[in-house]
């Protein structure tokens, strides 16, 4: 898992996910422009692809 770090500014693209029966917001804790862009990774979901989640970009 990728750790951030205090400062490079974070992605902050954004997916929701369905563990069980709740939902679960998602945050990508990567650094902006990081690469692969469309993989993304947060600290509970772990890394998703745009692919399989619909992912939103962070709000600037």
């Amino acid at each position: 898992m990728t750790q951030p770090t205090d400062t490079a500014p974070k992605c902050g693209a954004r997916t929701v996910f369905w563990p069980d029966v709740e939902a679960i917001d998602a945050e990508c804790i990567r650094p902006r422009g990081h690469e692969p862009a469309n993989i993304h990774e947060d600290e509970i979901l772990g890394e998703w692809n745009e692919d399989d989640l619909l992912t939103f970009e962070a709000n600037e």
